[in-house]
């Protein structure tokens, strides 16, 4: 069996799990390329129609030749991601929880790894509400023992948003930021009471967690709620993401500088980065930091793409004033010491290396002043209004009476 020695540093301990406000993490060293999309559908929301047809599918990799046995449970939550008082009975029809029932080892790696997946909903289960839910995969028999969670949607189309992304209206914003206007009407036979506060719009920009915005009610014309002028509605342009293609481990492909095989492992080392924060816009394209699993040699890519270590280079003067961070869906969009840049005195650049399955990959540079929880996209990748950015639209509402939040819109806009 092959040896992974880049986990003695990350293998920790569990602690007993328990959580109020339910956030997208992995929780075991061996867990990697966790996904949930439409099913069939690379690079979808993770959002379906509570009325639809359509089912998402849950998939994720262990770095091991052992299957094991796992658990998924779905959780209703607030539109703040705090769970919601119903009872699983009130918001799924069926089984809440069960077992992963689908799993495959890979073949012709030089990585070893079991790959899960599971789709819903399916046989044993439907959803009966709609809002926020959370998938929380375990251990066998022991729920504290969770290995990770992910964030998904139900909606039920009682209201319809319209979105409109445009440059921001103030003058002295106009370079740098865009603006959002929404107008969330209701369909018919449907209507809000006091959506001053009842209804909440929230906006997520390229599927990042630190720059959702709860939008402000700016009039009520008819029977439309009118969400624009407002400085909760002005969202960074930042850049274009940067990306890397390595779904061929034989020829360099996109930002490729060489490929090796060093200590039984694939090494990709992609061209040196550079600083991008006082560059002109120029437009390119991406898939909104978000990245998809591919390979050039065999069809069923889940299980025969390898993983490979990516190396990434910035040349810069060490800063003392903060910390870079290399920054996207691989990273699940956090900023860790596992995706921190570590500062190389003698290449006097900054460093990382991270362990990823084969495929097409966005992400960006991001920086961290010190004593600070607000990082910081335009040092180094600029801020651009022209900027092509990805808008969700996510429209809330709470019936008088009620103890959830049912998720009555979701509208994509770029």
């Amino acid at each position: 069996m092959k040896r992974l020695f880049f986990l003695v540093l990350l293998t920790v301990g569990w602690n007993v799990f328990s959580q109020n406000l339910w956030e997208e993490k992995i929780y075991h060293p061996l867990i990697k390329s966790v996904k949930i999309e439409i099913a069939g559908v690379d690079l979808s929301y993770p959002v379906i129609d509570l009325e639809g047809n359509k089912h998402l599918r849950l998939k994720f990799d262990e770095l091991s030749e052992q299957t094991k046995r796992y658990e998924w449970k779905i959780i209703h939550c607030n539109a703040d991601w705090t769970q919601s008082e119903l009872d699983p009975m009130q918001y799924i029809e069926g089984f809440h929880y069960g077992m992963i029932e689908n799993y495959a080892n890979s073949f012709n790696t030089i990585q070893r790894y079991v790959h899960y997946w599971q789709d819903f909903p399916n046989s044993t289960m439907r959803f009966l509400v709609s809002g926020n839910y959370i998938i929380k995969v375990y251990e066998e028999y022991n729920e504290d023992k969770v290995i990770f969670t992910r964030r998904f949607y139900v909606c039920d189309n009682s209201s319809f948003a319209g979105a409109t992304v445009l440059q921001a209206r103030d003058p002295s914003l106009q370079r740098y930021f865009q603006e959002i206007e929404v107008q969330v009407t209701p369909t018919d036979g449907f209507s809000f009471s006091n959506p001053k506060e009842n209804v909440k719009v929230v906006v997520q920009q390229n599927g990042r967690r630190d720059n959702i915005s709860l939008l402000r009610l700016r009039q009520i014309k008819g029977i439309t709620l009118d969400y624009s002028f407002d400085r909760s509605n002005i969202f960074d342009g930042g850049n274009e993401f940067r990306n890397f293609d390595f779904t061929s481990l034989r020829t360099r492909s996109l930002r490729v500088a060489r490929l090796d095989y060093i200590s039984e492992e694939n090494q990709v080392f992609l061209i040196k980065e550079t600083d991008r924060g006082r560059s002109v816009y120029s437009s390119a394209g991406d898939i909104d930091g978000n990245y998809f699993i591919r390979n050039d040699y065999q069809d069923d890519f889940d299980i025969s793409s390898d993983y490979a270590w990516i190396h990434f280079t910035f040349p810069s003067q060490i800063n003392l004033e903060g910390a870079y961070y290399v920054v996207g869906e691989l990273s699940d969009w956090y900023l860790s010491e596992q995706n921190r840049m570590l500062y190389d005195q003698q290449a006097k650049a900054y460093t990382l290396s991270l362990f990823l399955k084969q495929g097409f990959y966005d992400y960006m540079i991001f920086f961290k002043p010190v004593n600070t929880v607000v990082s910081d996209v335009s040092r180094v990748e600029g801020n651009h209004s022209e900027t092509q950015n990805t808008y969700h639209v996510l429209v809330y509402y709470r019936k008088p009476g009620d103890r959830f939040d049912s998720l009555t819109a979701c509208t994509e806009v770029k």
